[in-house]
């Protein structure tokens, strides 16, 4: 379908502004990304790994069972369940670990910017304002102060001239 006044197709022009998007992707955002998916994928081939450990120690268990060394089927599974538990509450434990110390990092890197970086700015800004507080005060002391007190006199002796001048334009009459 063409667009009356552009003459583009309508696929073509809601096609374009997501390709802007995927290029306006920063640094920081493309790491994001790739980090993800590299831990997607790792995740993945241990969940995989897991399966597999499971399929060879079902079949290593029911191997042992047809020798006769397992009681039964039922303690078989419940083993092997057993087992998988341990290895998933392990292997949950080692990535929440790893979890913690990259929060630990992460909060090393915060402070480390609000020490080095955020406040010399706080103090640099404090400067400034304790500048333009002593600027003011010294104008206000040396300029506007003295304006309004000659303001105010010269509105007096204005007023004074004009009572002046209307006394003796009375006095003509």
């Amino acid at each position: 379908m063409m667009d009356s006044e552009t003459g583009v197709q309508a696929g073509a022009a809601s096609a374009a502004p997501r390709a802007d998007i995927v290029a306006e992707l920063t640094p920081a955002e493309r790491r994001a990304r790739r980090i993800l998916i590299v831990g997607g994928v790792v995740v993945a081939l241990l969940l995989a790994g897991l399966v597999a450990l499971l399929v060879f120690l079902s079949l290593d268990a029911y191997q042992a069972r047809l020798a006769g060394r397992e009681p039964t089927p039922g303690a078989v599974v419940v083993s092997l369940l057993r087992d998988a538990a341990i290895v998933f509450v392990a292997f949950e434990s080692l990535v929440i670990g790893v979890l913690l110390v990259i929060v630990m990092l992460q909060m090393q890197a915060l402070v480390s910017l609000l020490r080095d970086e955020i406040k010399p700015m706080l103090e640099a800004a404090n400067e400034t304002l304790a500048t333009v507080r002593g600027t003011t005060q010294f104008v206000s002391h040396n300029v506007v102060t003295p304006v309004m007190k000659w303001s105010g006199y010269l509105a007096g002796l204005q007023r004074i001239v004009r009572a002046l001048a209307g006394l003796t334009g009375r006095n003509r009459d």
